[in-house]
């Protein structure tokens, strides 16, 4: 939880609170009242460690500023869920809490609001919420999509704070870590855990060596000092990759073939009767 945005953003802080400003008043704009407060989850660049999180490796990414923001005003007495993006390119959408399935997703459809959905069921089901709370939400999202720097979990981890303060129920970083990643599998991605746990447990600047076996573990790298400072380039090559959308063909075959290859090379190393090959 924090206060100012010195606690967040280490620079251009006038640029960031003109932005947190306009979410502010598009909120108010839309819902005719201020939000109770604003989640935020940042996108991540990762160092090293490609397509081996789902197996159990270790990865090494680091959190980076463009992030999700989602302002929220819960509402009493309600179980529906109002949702605006500020971008006209994604359309209002709007549900209501199901005793029985907490929220329909429909995987079949690629709709912005999806994400939340993910979000928000998993949420619920981590803090065994039965009886939610209505919620007015607006998103303003920055991380650039479908070019490898995790614009999905970030709307999910998002979705997932947001779901958890407005029902006053936040549980520790790993156990949202641990709800964020159950709950994108819901739209169909069998992904690992990397990109949830750096957008949750990243540490200003620092990268983070993320361990998932036996158990999560994350451990800050502090960036050095250096003259002139170090940089990380982040080149976008416009070339883009819809992960929900191709999932099926791409990347959850990849997250098998890395599985198999992974087991292959236990059983060559006779360590393959260890719990973590098993699991």
């Amino acid at each position: 939880m924090f206060t100012a945005l010195s606690d967040i953003y280490a620079d251009d802080l006038l640029k960031h609170g003109a932005r947190f400003q306009t979410l502010i008043e598009e909120f108010i704009n839309i819902y005719g009242a201020k939000p109770l407060f604003i989640a935020r989850a940042p996108g991540r660049v990762n160092i090293i460690g490609e397509h081996i999180d789902y197996c159990g490796f270790p990865v090494f990414p680091m959190a980076i500023v463009p992030d999700c923001l989602i302002a929220v005003r819960p509402v009493d007495g309600s179980s529906t869920v109002k949702l605006s993006n500020v971008s006209l390119e994604f359309p209002a959408r709007g549900f209501s809490y199901d005793a029985k399935c907490t929220v329909d997703i429909d995987s079949s459809q690629h709709d912005w609001a999806n994400y939340f959905k993910c979000g928000y069921k998993g949420a619920l089901d981590a803090i065994d919420c039965s009886a939610p709370q209505g919620m007015q939400c607006l998103l303003d999202g920055n991380v650039p999509r479908c070019v490898g720097l995790s614009s999905s979990s970030a709307l999910v981890c998002c979705a997932a704070l947001a779901t958890m303060q407005a029902n006053s129920k936040l549980l520790s970083q790993e156990m949202v870590v641990e709800a964020s990643v159950a709950s994108e599998r819901y739209i169909g991605t069998n992904g690992g855990g990397m990109d949830q746990t750096a957008s949750i447990m990243s540490q200003p600047n620092s990268a983070s060596f993320i361990e998932f076996d036996p158990e999560l573990n994350v451990t800050p790298v502090k960036i050095p000092s250096t003259d002139p400072p170090l940089v990380f380039v982040i080149a976008n090559t416009l070339a883009t990759f819809d992960k929900a959308t191709t999932a099926p063909e791409y990347y959850n075959l990849r997250v098998v073939e890395t599985r198999v290859g992974a087991l292959i090379l236990a059983k060559h190393l006779g360590i393959a009767d260890r719990a973590a090959c098993k699991n």
